[in-house]
Order: C-alpha cells, then sequence, then structure tokens
C-alpha cells in the first residue's frame, strides 16, 4: 500500500499522540523524581502532596495506554471510519499530553520554588491548557482523505442520484424500528460492566468511579439504539432514540450531504451483523436483516438503515430524503 501524503500526516499524527509517553521515558532517563511534589491546592499555595515517584508512575501509565491506543489506531486506519479514528487520536493525544503535563509542571514547579510548599497554582492549572493545545494540533494533523466528488457519484446508480426539484414543503416521513436484539445486549453490558466495576472499586476508588462512568455511558449508548424513529424532513435524515429517557439524536444526516438514496435488501452478513456497525466505508443499523435505506453522503461513505415495516416503506423514505436533498441542491444552484 503506497504511503500518500495523507496516510503520512495521519501517522505523524499517531506519533504526536505517542510523544507524551516518550517524553516522560526520556525525563526519567536525565532528571531524578522529587521527593515529594504538590497535588492539591485550596488557594494559591498547595495543601496536599505526593511522592514524585507515585505521580511519575501514575502519569507514565495514562501516556502509556494512549501510546498503545495511537499506535494502534495508526495500525487500523484503513479499517477504521477516517471521522472516528480522527477524534480518537484527537482524545488519546490530550489526555497523554494532560497526563505528562501534570507530572512535569508538578516537578518542574517543585524545582522552580525550592520545594513543594512553595508552588504556586499556576503549575496546576498549566496540564488544562497544554492538554488542549496538544490535541487540537493532533486534530490539525490528522487531515481528512481528499473527496472527489465524481468518483463518489460514479459508484451510486443513476437512477438513485440525487437531482435538483423544485422548491416545496413535502411531507416528513418517519418510521420507528425496534431492536430485541440491542435491549438484550444493553443488559448484557450493563451486568459486565457492573461486575468490572465493583472489581475495580475494590482496586482503587478512583479507578471504579472512571469504570461506572464508562458503564453507565456504555449501557445508555447501547439502550439508546434498541428504539429509534428514522425520519425526513427537509434538513434531511436523522435517527432519534424515542426511549423516554433518553430522547436524544443519534445521528444525522444533512440533506446537503446525500448524493444518492435506493433501497436495498440489508443483510447482516454483508453489511457487519445485527446492531449498529461501523466499517470501512459504510455504516448500518440492522436490527434482523431486511428492506432498508441506503445513503450515499458526499463524502464517499455509505448509511444502511434498516424500515422494519417492509420495503413500500423504505421506498416512501427514498423518495423523501431524495426529494428533501433535490429541494437544497436547487436552493445551492438558484443562489
Amino acid at each position: 500500500m503506497p504511503v500518500t501524503s495523507v496516510r503520512a500526516t495521519r501517522v505523524i499524527a499517531g506519533i504526536w499522540a505517542m510523544f507524551p509517553f516518550l517524553l516522560l521515558l526520556m525525563g526519567a532517563t536525565l532528571w531524578q523524581a522529587p521527593e515529594r511534589v504538590p497535588t492539591h491546592w485550596t488557594s494559591d499555595l498547595p495543601d496536599g502532596f505526593s511522592t514524585g515517584a507515585g505521580v511519575f508512575a501514575v502519569a507514565l501509565s495514562v501516556a502509556g495506554f494512549c501510546a498503545v491506543g495511537a499506535a494502534l489506531l495508526t495500525l487500523l486506519t484503513a479499517f477504521l471510519p477516517a471521522v472516528l479514528s480522527r477524534w480518537l487520536t484527537t482524545i488519546l493525544a490530550g489526555v497523554a499530553a494532560t497526563a505528562a503535563g501534570t507530572y512535569a509542571a508538578a516537578a518542574w514547579g517543585t524545582h522552580l520554588a525550592d520545594g513543594p510548599e512553595h508552588v504556586h497554582v499556576v503549575w496546576a492549572l498549566a496540564p488544562f491548557v497544554v492538554g488542549p493545545l496538544w490535541a487540537w494540533l493532533a486534530y490539525l494533523l490528522y487531515r481528512p482523505d481528499p473527496v472527489d466528488r465524481q468518483a463518489v457519484l460514479d459508484t451510486v446508480p443513476e437512477r438513485s442520484r440525487v437531482v435538483p426539484v423544485g422548491a416545496g414543503d413535502g411531507a416528513p416521513w418517519a418510521t420507528l424500528v425496534t431492536s430485541s436484539v440491542l435491549n438484550g445486549t444493553a443488559v448484557f453490558v450493563g451486568v459486565v460492566l457492573t461486575v468490572t466495576t465493583v472489581l475495580a472499586w475494590w482496586s482503587s476508588i478512583w479507578l471504579g468511579v472512571a469504570t461506572a462512568l464508562f458503564a453507565v455511558a456504555m449501557t445508555l449508548f447501547v439502550l439508546a439504539w434498541s428504539r429509534v424513529e428514522v425520519r425526513v424532513d427537509r434538513r434531511g435524515l436523522a435517527i432519534r432514540s424515542t426511549l423516554a429517557l433518553l430522547p436524544v439524536h443519534l445521528l444525522r444526516v444533512a440533506a446537503e450531504d446525500v448524493v444518492g438514496v435506493e433501497t436495498r435488501d440489508l443483510d447482516p452478513m454483508k453489511w457487519g451483523g445485527i446492531g449498529l456497525r461501523w466499517l470501512p466505508g459504510r455504516t448500518a443499523y440492522i436490527v434482523r436483516g431486511g428492506p432498508g435505506i441506503v445513503v450515499h453522503r458526499v463524502n464517499g461513505r455509505v448509511l444502511g438503515v434498516e424500515v422494519s415495516e417492509g420495503e413500500e416503506v423504505a421506498a416512501a423514505g427514498a423518495r423523501a430524503l431524495l426529494r428533501s436533498a433535490g429541494q437544497v441542491m436547487s436552493a445551492g444552484r438558484s443562489s
């Protein structure tokens, strides 16, 4: 596989996310950790302290985890959606830089102040400036693939392409999709992560809190997809959870991002399985397999959404989205 300029910048972004870990390793070989460093402030001066070696070990562990994650993302970049890889790399870079910056600020501040008791609170704030800046640079380095609109259009059947249409309101279209499989998956994920949280809590209260937050987020995310409304209006296509506790929008495709819409039988074996699936070049939401709407996006990705009410309802949704995208295209050409 040739190394294009885009792939090269993604590798650089991955290395950028690993760099805080490397800086910590270099720092450990060149400078000895202070005996004590400040870890808590209630005013300008600290009132809580810890061993320098202990803070260094925590920072190294966090930065090392992020470095491993960034390396895996760099290796799997061809198999993951570019947007997902970009944001994950950005988050890992920011967390790693914040962890490394926390130790560096505490140690360097202790050195300059001639003791941990005199370290000003500004040193505690510095890592939370460095971390976001480091993440922002990683986001800039991870450039998205250039899009050839004509090449994308060539993959769309001619009868399914968006064409300009006259202005008009057009009746919105909506359908309800439920999944017992995702309901069961949410219960399974909740049980497994609850057990994991209990075990983590015994090891460390902070690890337990972090695991608990992750467990709640993952369970709610899976549960939200178990009952959704797929709606088409003048703005495009939107998927929204209809659960009483989670009335949130899960996914939206703007009308101007649509270049083609068709109906197709969605086979789970060809789309990655049941549930929400991210695959190279495409995303799918399938509850059991059957007729659905396939949306061709301007960035080259394809979205497949099963419509459990049948082929006629799916065809009506495809026509509604084609009309919505056509009206936006017509308005764009006339402006």
